[in-house]
C-alpha cells in the first residue's frame, strides 16, 4: 500500500514537471508583454515599461528584465516612480493554460523606488490603483472586464536590497535609503496587511535594523495614521552606520553598536513604544566611556500635537541607574521639557564619565570616584530650563595621569531653584593645598543671568592649583613648570551677558600674589627673544623654553583683566620688570618690560658695542644694557619687539633701570596700559551678541573662571 502510494505521488509530480516543461517549450512568452503591461498599468493606474520576458518553471513566474513605472504628473518632473534591473511576476498556471494572466505576486531585485510627497501633502504612493471607470452597474461584467478593474491586490510583494529616495516638494528635501529589503502579505486596499522591512546598514560589520508586524488598511491621504502593530529590532547596528543611513549630523563624533528590541503600536495620530537598547562601545566626542549604556522606556507620541510622553524609563549607565520620566512638546515654539530626573545614591563615576565626555564638568582623561545623589526637575523651554532640586557629591576624589595630586572634594551640595543655582562653601583639596569655593547664579535660564562666586586658595603650590585646574579640564597653567607659591583671592559677581566662560572671566576680579623660584615657561624663550632686539647672542639654542630664578609680584584682576606694574622676573643673564595687562578672556597680552642684562654678561656680549645698540638699547652707569620691551600677542605665541617709546623717554629722562634695582622708575616711565577692550575692538555689543551656552556648561564654566584658564575646547 505505502509503495503503491509512492508510485502515485512520484508519478503526479513527474506529469507537473513535465507539463511545465511542455509549457515552458511551447509558449513563446514574449507574446504576453504587452498583455502583462496593460494589467499592471490597469491595477497601478501607470504605465509600464518591460524588457525581455523568460518564464521560470518553479514556481512558474515571468522573468523581466529592465522594468519601469512611471511616475504620476502631479508629483514633479521625475519620470519615474519604481525602476528594476529584474521583475519576477508569478502567475497561476492554471490560467495561464487557459490563455489569461493572474498576477499573485511581484518581486524586484536591487530596484530604485521614488517616494514623493507633493505640497499638497499628498504622496504618490496613494494614488497607485486600477485605471478606468467601473462597469456600469446594469451592464453584465465579463471576467476578463473584472479582472481589469480589479483594485491593486498582491499575494506577495518582495523588494530585494532597493534603494529608496524620499522627496517633499512642500520642504524642498529629498533623502536616499540604500539596502533595504521588503515583504508584503496579502495586499489589497481596504485591508491589514503583514510587512517584514530591513535595513541593512553600510560599512562592515554596521548590523542591521528590521521592523516586522501587521498593519493597515494604508491610510492614503495621511499614510503616518496608517495602523501597525509590530517589532523594531536592532542587531549591533554601529552609529557611525546609523549616521550614514539617516544622513543625519546629530550623533556627530560618536560610536557604539545598538542592540535591543522595542514594540511599537501605531494608531491615527499616537505612536507608542516599550522596548530595550544597549549601547555597547559608547563614544562620545572622540572620549570612549568604557561601559555599557542601557535604556529601558515606555514612550508614547502624540503626532497631532508632537507632544513626546516618557511614562517611564531608567538610564542604565553600566552600574549605575538614573530614572526620567516627563513630556517633550517640540510642537511649541520653541520647544517645551517638563522632566525628572532621580536617582538613588549611587557611584558618581560613570556618570562623571559620561559628563566628561560631553566635556561637562570633569576633563576626559580623569577618573572621578564617590557618591553622587540626584534629585531634579527640569521645565520650560528646551533651550533655557528652569531647574528645580538638589544635587549633592560627597567623597569625591578626582585623579589621572596628568594631575600631579589627586584632587578631594568631602562634600559639595548644589540646589537648584527656577531663579538660582547655589552651591555651598566647599572644599578642594589636592595635597597640602586647600582651596575653599562657592557659587550662585541668578535668572539663568532669562537674559539677565548674575554671578557671585569666590575662590581663596592661600599658600597654594604651582602643581596642586595646576592638579585642580586639570582635573576641571582647564589648560591656562600647563605651560608652568616650578615650585614656589600663590595666594589666590578671586570673586566674580554682577551681571553677565550669558552663560559662557567668556562672560564668567570678564565678571573676574581679585587678587593673585606670586612667588616662584624656579619657574619654567614653555612656549618662548625671553633670553632668546631679548638677543634678538638688542642684537646679541645668548648661547642659547632653539628650544622654546624660559627659564626664570624666580618670579614674584602681585597681579590684580579687574573685570577679566589682569593687571601689574610689580612684576619681577631674574634670568641667568639679567633680571626683568614687567608692567602691563593680560586679558583672560581674550588669552592677549599688552606688557612693557625693562630688561637689564648683568654687568658681566653686558660685557660677555660687547658692552656697548652689540649689533642695535642706540636704537634698541642703553647702557646705564653700572655698564649693564638695558632693553626696554614691549610684549604683545598671545598667551602661547608671544610677540616681543623693542618699545622704542619707552628707549625714548629713557634717553630723554636719563631715569635708568640698574640690575640692582631693575623696577625703578619703570611704572613712571612705562605709563598707563590699554584696558579692556581698547585694543580688540570690542565693546559691550560684541560680550551681548556671544551665544549663550546650555544651562550644563554653567558650573564648568565658573570653575575656568576662577580659576583663571581655558579648556581644550575653548582654544
Amino acid at each position: 500500500m505505502k509503495k503503491r502510494l509512492v508510485l502515485i505521488v512520484g508519478g503526479v509530480a513527474a506529469a507537473l514537471v513535465l507539463l511545465i516543461v511542455v509549457v515552458s517549450l511551447a509558449v513563446d512568452v514574449n507574446q504576453y508583454r504587452g498583455v502583462i503591461e496593460a494589467r499592471l498599468e490597469r491595477q497601478l493606474g501607470r504605465d509600464v515599461t518591460l524588457g525581455e520576458l523568460s518564464l521560470g518553471l518553479l514556481p512558474p513566474r515571468f522573468q523581466v528584465s529592465g522594468t519601469s513605472i512611471a511616475e504620476s504628473p502631479a508629483f514633479g518632473d521625475r519620470p519615474v516612480f519604481v525602476s528594476t534591473d529584474r521583475l519576477a511576476v508569478r502567475i497561476g498556471l492554471l490560467a495561464l493554460l487557459g490563455g489569461n494572466i493572474q498576477i499573485n505576486s511581484l518581486e524586484l531585485d536591487r530596484p530604485n523606488v521614488e517616494l514623493v510627497r507633493n505640497a499638497d501633502g499628498v504622496w504618490n504612493f496613494s494614488t497607485l490603483g486600477p485605471a478606468g471607470e467601473s462597469p456600469q452597474p446594469d451592464a453584465p461584467a465579463s471576467p476578463s472586464d473584472a479582472a481589469s478593474t480589479r483594485a491593486f491586490v498582491l499575494e506577495r510583494l518582495v523588494i530585494r536590497d532597493g534603494q529608496v529616495a524620499v522627496s517633499d516638494l512642500g520642504e524642498g528635501t529629498r533623502a536616499v535609503y540604500d539596502h533595504i529589503d521588503v515583504t508584503v502579505r496579502d495586499f489589497a486596499p481596504g485591508e491589514p496587511f503583514s510587512f517584514d522591512v530591513a535595513a541593512h546598514l553600510p560599512g562592515e560589520g554596521a548590523g542591521e535594523l528590521r521592523l516586522a508586524g501587521d498593519g493597515g488598511p494604508i491610510a492614503a491621504e495621511r499614510p503616518m495614521d496608517t495602523p501597525f502593530r509590530g517589532t523594531l529590532a536592532l542587531d549591533e547596528v554601529g552609529v557611525g552606520g546609523l549616521k550614514a543611513f539617516l544622513q543625519t549630523e546629530m550623533l556627530a563624533d560618536s560610536g557604539g553598536s545598538l542592540s535591543g528590541e522595542t514594540g511599537v503600536v501605531n494608531q491615527p495620530g499616537s505612536l507608542s513604544a516599550v522596548g530595550h537598547l544597549e549601547l555597547d562601545g559608547a563614544r562620545f566626542n572622540g572620549v570612549d566611556v568604557g561601559y555599557p549604556i542601557g535604556l529601558d522606556y515606555d514612550v508614547q507620541a502624540d503626532l497631532s500635537e508632537t507632544l513626546y510622553t516618557i511614562r517611564s524609563s531608567t538610564i542604565q549607565l553600566g552600574e549605575t541607574p538614573l530614572s526620567v520620566s516627563g513630556r517633550i512638546d517640540a510642537g511649541s515654539e520653541p520647544a517645551n521639557i517638563e522632566l525628572e530626573v532621580t536617582s538613588g545614591d549611587v557611584s558618581i563615576e560613570e556618570v562623571a564619565r559620561l559628563a566628561s565626555a560631553f566635556g561637562l564638568a570633569f576633563a576626559p582623561d580623569t577618573s572621578v570616584t564617590g557618591r553622587v545623589s540626584m534629585n531634579l526637575r527640569a521645565a520650560g523651554a528646551l533651550d533655557r530650563p528652569a531647574f528645580t532640586g538638589n544635587i549633592a557629591g560627597r567623597g569625591l576624589r578626582i585623579s589621572g595621569a596628568n594631575l600631579p595630586q589627586p584632587v578631594e572634594v568631602a562634600a559639595l551640595d548644589l540646589a537648584l531653584s527656577p531663579s538660582e543655582i547655589r552651591s555651598n562653601e566647599f572644599e578642594i583639596r589636592s595635597g597640602d593645598t586647600t582651596a575653599t569655593a562657592r557659587f550662585a547664579l541668578t535668572g539663568y535660564a532669562s537674559d539677565n543671568p548674575a554671578i557671585d562666586a569666590r575662590l581663596r586658595a592661600p599658600g597654594a603650590t604651582l602643581t596642586e592649583i595646576q592638579s585642580i585646574a586639570r582635573a576641571y579640564g582647564m589648560t591656562g597653567l600647563d605651560q608652568l613648570d616650578g615650585a614656589g607659591s600663590m595666594n589666590l583671592d578671586l570673586a566674580a559677581s554682577g551681571p553677565l551677558a550669558s552663560l559662557d566662560t567668556s562672560s564668567v572671566v570678564r565678571a573676574l576680579n581679585g587678587n593673585i600674589d606670586l612667588d616662584f623660584s624656579p619657574l619654567s615657561i614653555a612656549g618662548f624663550d625671553t633670553a632668546r627673544e631679548l638677543g634678538a632686539i638688542g642684537g646679541f647672542n645668548t648661547g642659547r639654542g632653539g628650544g622654546d623654553l624660559t627659564e626664570l630664578l624666580r618670579l614674584n609680584g602681585q597681579i590684580v584682576v579687574r573685570d577679566g583683566v589682569a593687571q601689574t606694574d610689580d612684576l619681577l622676573a631674574a634670568l641667568a643673564i639679567g633680571k626683568i620688570s614687567a608692567a602691563g595687562t593680560a586679558d583672560l578672556t581674550e588669552e592677549t597680552l599688552d606688557l612693557r618690560l625693562a630688561a637689564v642684562l648683568s654687568e658681566a654678561f653686558s660685557q660677555s656680549v660687547g658692552g656697548t658695542g652689540i649689533g642695535g645698540y642706540m636704537s634698541t638699547a642703553l647702557a646705564n652707569s653700572a655698564g649693564e644694557i638695558v632693553l626696554p620691551v614691549r610684549v604683545t600677542g598671545s598667551f602661547r605665541q608671544p610677540q616681543f619687539a623693542p618699545d622704542l617709546n619707552a628707549l625714548a623717554r629713557m634717553q630723554r629722562e636719563r631715569l635708568l633701570p640698574t640690575f640692582d634695582d631693575p623696577a625703578a622708575a619703570v611704572s613712571g616711565l612705562l605709563g598707563a596700559f590699554a584696558g579692556p577692550g581698547e585694543e580688540s575692538g570690542e565693546g559691550e555689543a560684541g560680550q551681548n551678541e556671544r551665544a549663550s551656552p546650555e544651562p550644563a556648561e554653567t558650573i564648568r564654566g565658573v570653575l575656568e573662571g576662577l580659576l583663571g584658564g581655558r579648556s581644550d575646547e575653548s582654544n
